[in-house]
């Protein structure tokens, strides 16, 4: 006996792939908000067992993309089982521990080790330079597939933030997805186009997109934020995105703790000293994530005042900085160049 079930599908109005899809996973997928393009994607390829050697999941950031590869995987691996055996195998592939699936994120470098994302965040960890993904990783993806799958059909790999990877890892994972013997690869990046085109081209697209109000309230009062409902700021910053709005709360949170005068520092006029002393504060207390973040929260607040292109086509250039000098100077440069064009607006 199958958890597999069928329904009848009368049509998704919204949906935009053209299939008029009649088997579905429904159970495995029913977290999932917003996303009915995607979904109907991976159950089509799961129905008509047309399993691609690569999926590039490609959406902006925090609107589920990460939760769909694992419901997918579940849908994938689970539903051929017996009720009796669905629980434990879906039980593994929450906790990251099947056995015939690999999850790569990009790494930090912490006391000479190497960091995942995830665990960084779990143990507050804070660094400067954003996570790569490295060449030693997509070596852990051949020596992953070299082995048959031990309880399911096939392996799955999923490489989070593939557009953070390093170039010469980019290169050697161009040969696992010409080749992935019996395996597919999910590839989550924020859009298409911030991936090697070469990398790009071997894989099947799932397009993901940001979701509307209600769906966002949705989400985030499912995930236990309805608190964040009541910052409207916090809501149209995230565009959508309640990934974004949850790490856009934590980041506020976090900088309301070191020091709230950051988040206000245009309210009224400042002098030198004091601009290039919240530079210097920026620098030594607020890793890179928090320092991105911050520079979105002024150009909300400045834009909302000042409605002047220049401040928005000037942080983001300032962001880009960010990657390629020291931040202390960066934050320096940016907050007397704010100052300067606040005066004027």
């Amino acid at each position: 006996m199958s958890i597999l079930q069928f329904f009848p599908d009368p049509g998704d109005p919204t949906d935009t792939t053209g299939i008029a899809e009649k088997a579905t996973f429904e159970p495995f997928f029913d977290e999932i908000v917003g996303q009915s393009t995607a979904i109907k994607l991976l159950q089509r390829a799961i129905a008509t067992n047309r399993i691609p050697n690569a999926f590039l999941f490609a959406g902006p950031d925090g609107v589920g993309k990460r939760l769909t590869a694992k419901c997918f995987i579940q849908a994938l691996f689970c539903h051929v089982l017996p009720v009796t055996k669905v629980s434990d195998c879906t039980q593994q592939i929450q906790q990251n521990n099947h056995p015939d699936v690999l999850w790569i994120e990009p790494t930090f470098v912490h006391s000479g080790e190497f960091i995942n994302a995830s665990n960084a965040v779990s143990q507050e960890l804070t660094f400067k330079q954003p996570p790569v993904i490295r060449i030693f990783q997509v070596r852990e993806i051949a020596n992953f597939l070299a082995h048959p799958p031990l309880l399911a059909s096939r392996q799955i790999v999923v490489i989070e933030g593939v557009h953070l990877m390093a170039s010469a890892a980019a290169h050697a994972l161009l040969k696992t997805l010409e080749e992935p013997g019996t395996a597919t690869l999910i590839l989550i990046a924020p859009h298409s186009e911030s991936i090697l085109p070469t990398i790009r081209s071997r894989c099947s697209l799932i397009p993901f997109r940001s979701l509307g109000q209600h769906q966002m309230c949705q989400v985030l009062e499912n995930a236990g934020y309805s608190q964040i409902l009541a910052y409207p700021e916090i809501i149209e910053m995230a565009q959508g995105c309640p990934g974004n709005a949850i790490a856009a709360w934590n980041h506020l949170a976090h900088i309301e703790q070191i020091d709230p005068t950051l988040l206000s520092v245009f309210s009224s006029n400042q002098t030198t000293s004091r601009l290039l002393q919240v530079a210097k504060t920026i620098s030594q207390k607020l890793d890179i994530s928090s320092q991105l973040w911050l520079l979105d929260y002024w150009q909300y607040q400045l834009c909302q005042a000042h409605r002047d292109r220049k401040i928005t086509e000037f942080l983001s250039r300032i962001k880009d900085s960010l990657h390629l000098a020291q931040s202390q100077l960066v934050f320096e440069v940016c907050l007397l160049k704010l100052a300067e064009i606040v005066s004027t607006s």
